[in-house]
């Protein structure tokens, strides 16, 4: 059985092997970067790195979906200080403005840092939906059979999608502070943005549907933080019944991103219509619990990663990693696409992917 058969037969339940699928893009990309890769990988493109180290890549398949608008959007930038830089979007219906933090090396900027989001106001949240409301979208077939081309039977392709509203304002426009103070002082305009953005959503949806894709990550940030059970029960939930049935109703399935302190969203997984969940987060790194994910997804949702990434560091006992990977077996196979949780971050061992490789193949073989 390939990669790419396995992983299908995960979702439709025909199968009792288990998919080793860790994102290891963030520590490729860095020691790329930086010109520390390992001898072992100089030279490789990101399929043979994978090919290497025996597992299967996840999100390496454009959908070949694209935006437009018919109307003309701006934009400029206006240095602040040596720090900091403002990123200001000149749309039809006012203007958002971004303050970001440099981050230094030496003479370098190795990164950003938001300091001030562009969404705080009731008028920021009106020229958002705006936004919202006049994308469109377009698929091109041929740039997912390209790259689906490219990827091979390393793995079936999964097509990364628009996250729910909440979380996309949260991680994108206001900020976590402002998000709640808009759901306080400007009800009336939030519920006309996420109602906006579902309808957004219908129109995805209506395209992304004409690529041969199988599986979608919804590309939410679930956490008890962003989404706490009211903001969930009123934004997320309905969202993804409706996307769910509309999946099944095609023969795909779908999933969504629960990365970090989730314990008290758990038990809505069996009724949210999710074919699956990623990236959930055990203690120490989160506030869940093995014990408490297996009562919430049963045998019938896929969990995706399930490794806190820690794990993975030089500091922490390949002997407790180990030992962790074949409780995860042991309670989640073969509903189970083993992972990073959230992903392979630089100054992890990469020979530690082997070693989970290794557990693999003599627990129940690895696929090819």
């Amino acid at each position: 059985m390939t990669r790419k058969e396995l992983n299908l037969a995960i979702f439709q339940g025909t199968t009792d092997k288990v998919l080793w699928q860790p994102r290891i893009e963030m520590w490729t990309d860095h020691h790329r970067n930086t010109d520390t890769m390992p001898d072992r990988f100089k030279g490789m493109g990101r399929f043979e790195i994978y090919d290497e180290l025996r597992c299967s890549p996840r999100y390496n398949v454009t959908s070949g979906l694209s935006s437009w608008r018919e109307e003309e959007f701006g934009h400029r930038t206006e240095e602040i200080d040596h720090n900091h830089v403002a990123s200001i979007l000149e749309t039809p219906w006012g203007e958002l403005r971004t303050v970001t933090k440099r981050v230094w090396e030496g003479d370098q900027v190795v990164n950003e840092r938001i300091e001030e989001f562009p969404v705080s106001t009731a008028e920021g949240l009106t020229i958002l939906t705006k936004m919202a409301e006049t994308v469109q979208f377009k698929i091109e077939p041929n740039a997912f059979t390209e790259s689906e081309a490219e990827q091979g039977d390393r793995a079936a392709s999964t097509v990364m999608c628009q996250s729910d509203a909440y979380t996309d304002l949260i991680k994108s426009w206001s900020g976590l502070l402002n998000a709640c103070y808009l759901l306080a002082d400007c009800p009336r305009q939030m519920d006309a943005y996420i109602e906006t953005c579902h309808a957004r959503d219908d129109r995805w949806l209506a395209e992304i549907f004409n690529i041969p894709c199988s599986i979608f990550n919804l590309g939410d940030h679930t956490t008890n933080e962003f989404t706490p059970p009211p903001i969930l029960e009123r934004y997320c939930m309905p969202r993804w019944k409706k996307i769910s049935k509309l999946m099944t109703a095609r023969g795909r399935y779908v999933h969504s991103h629960w990365d970090g302190n989730s314990r008290h969203l758990l038990p809505y997984l069996k009724d949210s219509g999710l074919h699956a969940v990623e990236a959930l987060t055990v203690a120490p790194m989160g506030d869940m619990t093995l014990e408490g994910i297996k009562e919430a997804v049963g045998d019938q949702i896929v969990v995706l990663d399930m490794i806190p990434v820690i794990y993975f560091l030089p500091n922490y006992p390949v002997g407790d990693l180990m030992d962790f990977v074949k409780r995860v077996i042991d309670m989640f196979a073969p509903r189970l696409i083993l992972g990073v949780s959230d992903e392979l971050s630089a100054p992890c061992e990469i020979q530690r992917i082997d070693m989970i490789a290794d557990l693999i193949d003599k627990t129940c073989g690895l696929a090819v």
